[in-house]
């Protein structure tokens, strides 16, 4: 059983084709058929979490940071 989000995946290339019915000019002709190639293109997608996790905060104050030295040469 497909989840939500293959569901909106599968529809989304269709919205671009509708929109390109309803709007018959060049210019926007142009934008959907863009707006469609990025869509098929897309391989992967982000969720983005509603909060930080305790190991996000951590990362912020805990890792070391290495400094490249340089050293003068005599």
């Amino acid at each position: 059983m497909p989840n939500l989000s293959q569901i909106k995946r599968q529809r989304m290339p269709d919205f671009p084709e509708t929109l390109r019915k309803e709007h018959t000019d060049d210019e926007s002709v142009r934008a959907f058929t863009e707006i469609g190639n990025h869509i098929r293109d897309m391989k992967y997608d982000l969720v983005w979490e509603e909060h930080e996790e305790a190991v996000d905060v951590k990362i912020c104050t805990h890792i070391p940071v290495l400094l490249e030295k340089i050293l003068k040469r005599k």
